[in-house]
Parts: structure tokens; sequence; C-alpha cells
């Protein structure tokens, strides 16, 4: 029988690959090398790395990741060694437009500024950020999109990282990538964050990386005219608590942790799975639609994920890695707007 590893956090991956095989739940921040000698199947998050140190040595043959992102995987070593591969392109990407569109609504209300009268720069314009453009131009806002890498493959309607830069709104979507044609690390360096209008709003999403923090620190200490929503961090879970206390919303990396999300993560993955072994999928998602709602901050009040996290700021006895993984683990059920009525 096939034995399976899985992370503990992956909603309904025991139901699922159950039907393929004999699984184990484990922590996946602490899943290491001697958790793998017996395992054949490897299903992870992007809390988890995966490359030669945790691999070698081990019977794994299929690794999967319930996951868009997968900067933590060790592609070119898997490949090396014929390991199948597999991954959730766009499982959370309604989840995170859906976060950004709660985040500009708090925004919207506490500073006064109708969504319809301001413009929004989406850096990234793929699964998350093509999806932010269709929630935000529902709501009559002026969308600039940048993205050098599909504007070279010929996608029309994209504009320059300037041009995106100067909106009142600037929201990131861009896989984390060090090296390459387009490198997002520290894409938004202390020159770029120089240059956006005073007044404005910016929203990471995408990897903490991608901002270079102790710049955006800096000009949130020295000037107030900078409203920042933040849900990843440079060296999560330890993340810097002064750069939170400067943030109009702080959550922990869970813009893309609605249930739905999640559930199609598992989805995907579990029938990559299947077609790797070449069975029949036997298992289905559960989830249905649920009650009626009339707004979107009742749909989804971001407020509530930000006060969690601040409670690191009030309460010095509180680990901030430890907590920050905590609510990640036990988030509270979050459905998609589409599972509502």
């Amino acid at each position: 029988m096939l034995s399976i590893t899985l992370d503990e956090n992956i909603p309904y991956a025991e139901q699922a690959f159950s039907t393929l095989g004999q699984t184990r739940l484990l922590a996946g921040r602490s899943l290491c090398h001697a958790d793998l000698q017996d395992t054949d199947i490897l299903v992870v998050r992007s809390i988890t790395k995966v490359n030669a140190q945790l691999l070698r040595g081990t019977p794994v043959r299929f690794v999967a990741t319930a996951t868009a992102g997968f900067d933590h995987i060790d592609l070119d070593y898997l490949r090396e060694q014929g390991i199948g591969f597999a991954r959730a392109p766009g499982c959370n990407a309604v989840s995170a437009a859906e976060y950004v569109l709660a985040a500009l609504s708090h925004w919207s209300l506490v500073r006064n500024k109708p969504l319809q009268e301001c413009s929004i720069g989406i850096i990234g314009h793929g699964n998350v950020g093509s999806r932010v453009r269709q929630l935000c131009e529902s709501k009559g806002m002026r969308c600039i999109a940048h993205d050098p890498p599909l504007q070279e493959l010929g996608h029309t309607g994209l504009h320059s990282l300037e041009a995106a830069l100067a909106c009142d709104i600037v929201t990131l979507h861009v896989p984390f990538t060090r090296t390459g044609k387009h490198p997002t690390f520290r894409l938004l360096d202390a020159a770029h964050l120089a240059t956006l209008r005073p007044g404005s709003l910016l929203l990471n999403t995408a990897r903490g990386g991608v901002v270079e923090e102790s710049a955006l620190l800096a000009r949130l200490q020295t000037r107030t005219d900078l409203d920042v929503v933040l849900d990843t961090w440079e060296n999560e879970p330890a993340i810097n608590l002064t750069l939170l206390q400067h943030t109009l919303l702080g959550t922990p990396h869970i813009a893309g942790y609605s249930l739905d999300g999640k559930v199609r993560g598992t989805v995907m993955v579990y029938h990559a799975c299947c077609e790797f072994l070449q069975v029949e999928p036997r298992w289905e998602s559960p989830l249905a639609p649920v009650e009626p709602l009339s707004s979107v901050l009742e749909a989804y009040d971001i407020r509530e994920d930000d006060r969690r996290l601040k409670a690191l700021l009030h309460d010095k006895m509180l680990d901030s890695a430890h907590y920050f993984d905590q609510l990640r683990k036990n988030y509270p059920v979050r459905r998609e707007f589409s599972g509502l009525s």
C-alpha cells in the first residue's frame, strides 16, 4: 500500500488521499528528512521547503504542493531525481482577489474615498491580478495593469510600472523570483516607494520579499501620507512587528485562505496525484453554498484578521513567530463570495 505524508493543515486531504493509500498527517513547518523514510507521496504547503536535504535517500516519488506558488520547491532537484510534481495554480486566486476588495472597502470607509473615483495599479496580471481587475472594474475603478512577461507574449492593455505606481492604489500580485529576465525580489525598492503618490494605498498579497521592507518602514516612519495593507512579510513567521504597527491592515498570510480556495487546492493536487498513479479519482469536494449576506465586509470582515494579528503589539507574552503560525493553522472558516447568496 502507498504511504502518503500530508501537511496537517490541508483541508480534506486525509479524506481525499486515503482513497489512494495509507495517510499520515504532520506539521508542515517542522517536517523533516526523518519523517519521510517510508513515504511514497508527499503533499505540502508553502511553509515546507522541499529540496535535496529533505528528500535525499527517501522513497518519495511524487511531490505536490496545495498552493499556487512553488518558490519553496527545488524543481531542479525533483527533475534530476525523476520525482513527479504538481501544484495548484489559481486555486486561491478568487480568495486573494476578494481579500483585496475587502481591504479596499475598509480603506474607502476609513479614508472617505469612494472607490469609483480611484485608480488602481495592478502589478501582475495573472490568475489573481486579472480577477482583481474584474472586481475593481465592476466598482467603476480605473485599472492600470503591469505585467512584462505577459506583454512579451503579446497580451494587450498593459502599462509600464511607472504608470501603475502613479495610481491612487497599488496592489502586488507577482510570483517571487530572484533570477530571470524579470526578477521580482524587491521589485518595489526605496526609489519606487518614493514615487507613490501622497494619500495612496499599497497592498502586498504576493510575497514579502517583493517589497523592500526596510525601505517601506523608513517611509512610513518619516511620512504619514501612505496607507499600507500587508498580508505577506519577509522572514515569516518572525515578522517585523514595528512594520506591523504602521499598517492600516496587517494579516498573517491568509489572503488566499478561503475554505473554497484551500479545498480547490486539495482537489487539484489529488487529481494530479491520481493522474500520476493512473487511477480514477474517488473523492469530490463536499462544499456547498451558505447563507445570504449583504455586503463585502459582512461577507468577509478583514478587520478581524487585522485585529487578531495586531494582538502581537499589545501582548508581549506572545511568541510572534509561533502566534503567526497558529493564526494560519486555526484560521476561521471563510467562504468566497460565490459560495454566498
